[in-house]
Formats: C-alpha cells, structure tokens, sequence
C-alpha cells in the first residue's frame, strides 16, 4: 500500500512539474513577444530639422573683451565658422584652444567629451563660454563640419553652468 501511495504521488508531482514547464514556456514567449514589440515601432520617423549655417557678416566682427555674450555672439560664431570650415579634428582640445586663440578666457569655458563612454567618438563637440549671467554655447559636429552657435542665459540653481550633464575638464 504504501508503494502504490508512493507511485501516485510521483505521478502527481511529474504532472505538475510538467504544468510549470508549460507555463514557464509559456510567460517566457510572451515575455519575448512583448519586447519584439518594442523593437519593431512602427510609426513615422523623427526627422532632422534642415540647419543653415548662419549667414556670413559683411564685416568682419570684433571681439568684445568686456562685452556681454550678446555682443560677443558675432565674433564667437565667425571662430566656430572658421574652425569648422578648416581641417582641424573635430575634438575639444583643438576647438577650445582656437576659441581661447580668439580671446576668451579658457577658465570660463566648458567642453564636451571626444567620445561616448562606449568609447565611440562624439558625434559633435559642444563648448560654451560664461560671460556673466549667460553663456555663448557652440557646437561644431564632425560630420559635415557644420556648426551652430547662441547666446542663452546659464542655468542651475547659482545661474552658473552653460552645458548640461558631465563636462571634459580643460586641465591643459
């Protein structure tokens, strides 16, 4: 008697182990059909907006040493103009310099890495110069070797910080 007993519980547990399989199976293929969902989106595609590079001045701009980002702005954009329009790497190092080359102060600046920490390199360099309250942001991308560049207010709690995130330190 005992055996038999045995027996019926052996098939009882195989019954159920095979139940758990199923189920098991079961939530692992729902779990991969959802997430299959997530990587074939279907929808329009984000679309780039078309960038002009900003129009060239009749004449040549001045730099401002004691002047606001506003007024700088001219003369900011015509060394990203220049520096895009060169051969130089498209990499922090040689646009901070060409920007400090140009007048500005070095310790007010901050700069992008040259790559991701994926160790792919960065798409574009972006660099920023405090003057005041506000900031003179750049970007120079190395596809193309277009350029942009404005002058927005700084942000953070002490209105002191022009770009977002973690920031390459100029130690050179």
């Amino acid at each position: 008697m005992v055996k038999s007993s045995l027996a019926g519980t052996e098939s009882r547990f195989r019954r159920i182990s095979g139940v758990r399989r199923v189920l098991a199976a079961s939530a692992v293929a729902a779990a991969l059909t959802s997430l299959t969902g997530c990587f074939l989106l279907e929808g329009p595609s984000p679309r780039t907006p078309e960038r002009t590079a900003p129009p060239e001045p009749e004449t040549a701009p001045q730099f401002v040493p004691d002047g606001s980002a506003e007024e700088n702005l001219p003369y900011f954009t015509e060394v990203l103009r220049q520096y895009s329009a060169g051969d130089g790497p498209v990499e922090g190092r040689p646009i901070v310099d060409a920007v400090a080359e140009a007048g500005f102060d070095k310790a007010a600046m901050s700069v992008s890495f040259d790559e991701s920490k994926t160790g792919y390199a960065a798409d574009s360099i972006f660099v920023s110069v405090r003057i005041g309250a506000d900031c003179l942001l750049g970007q120079v991308a190395a596809e193309g070797r277009g350029f942009a560049a404005e002058a927005e207010p700084a942000i953070g709690p002490d209105h002191d910080v022009c770009l977002i995130g973690e920031t390459r330190p100029i130690d050179w």
